[in-house]
């Protein structure tokens, strides 16, 4: 029950040797398109694509970053929204929901590191221009933070990460994004909206974490078996004398 918009993948392998299908496979999801490698970060090696004139490019740009590409259907009325979770399996706080201000179609790596500023050092995600709250229904803010739970859960996460996620202007529908386990800066100017210190985020994630590690210690890590009782290495084996 997750909303993502409609996409396709493929290895660069796959590309190669099946590209007539995979640019079909594409013009399925119907242009505009957003072109990335799948697991690279801030925003390096993507692209948007208007049609399927420079979708080539788009995805050669991509293959020099990763083996596997994601297309994904963009959302043309666009606003990116993000949220941060805090916690385990068992239980997750949502931060403040900001609204993230773009320059381009997509958030770039301009818009993230560089921010509006040509004189101040890049902070990363924290030079960022952003509206905090987001400008979003009280219904909308509801949901996304029911949401955001509910990806931390799914995916099994832990300590701090950023959820991201697309709003369609036109129909008022809202997409997860993708999550990031590592985000800049621990999201701490989210966590700061919400009254909770540096040292106190910190102090949560290492509390977290032990937790997680005692939680793990009871486990049963290995257990007694027979299936190998009376296995004779020599058995079976081709080509000795």
């Amino acid at each position: 029950n997750i909303p993502v918009v409609d996409y396709t993948w493929f290895f660069d392998s796959e590309y190669v040797e099946n590209k007539d299908k995979i640019l079909k496979d594409i013009k399925k999801v119907n242009y505009p398109v957003v072109v990335k490698p799948a697991t690279l970060g801030s925003s390096i090696g993507i692209t948007f694509v208007k049609d399927e004139k420079s979708i080539e490019e788009a995805i050669e740009e991509a293959i020099k970053y990763d083996v596997k590409v994601i297309v994904e259907k963009a959302v043309e009325n666009l606003v990116e929204v993000n949220a941060s979770v805090l916690g385990n399996y068992n239980y997750q706080t949502v931060s403040p929901i900001e609204e993230v201000v773009r320059e381009d179609e997509i958030l770039s790596y301009k818009d993230k590191y560089l921010g509006n500023s040509k004189k101040t050092q890049s902070k990363g995600m924290v030079s960022t221009t952003r509206i905090i709250p987001a400008r979003i229904s009280d219904e909308m803010s509801k949901n996304i933070v029911s949401t955001s739970k509910e990806v931390f859960k799914v995916l099994n996460l832990s300590g701090v990460c950023r959820i991201d996620y697309l709003i369609d202007k036109n129909t008022d529908k809202y997409y997860v994004n993708e999550p990031n386990t590592i985000p800049g800066s621990l999201s701490f100017y989210l966590w700061k909206e919400a009254g909770v210190s540096y040292s106190e985020l910190l102090d949560e994630m290492i509390s977290i974490a032990i937790k997680n590690y005692k939680n793990k210690q009871k486990k049963i890590k290995s257990f007694d078996s027979n299936i190998l009782e009376g296995f004779n290495g020599s058995k079976g084996s081709k080509g000795t004398k």
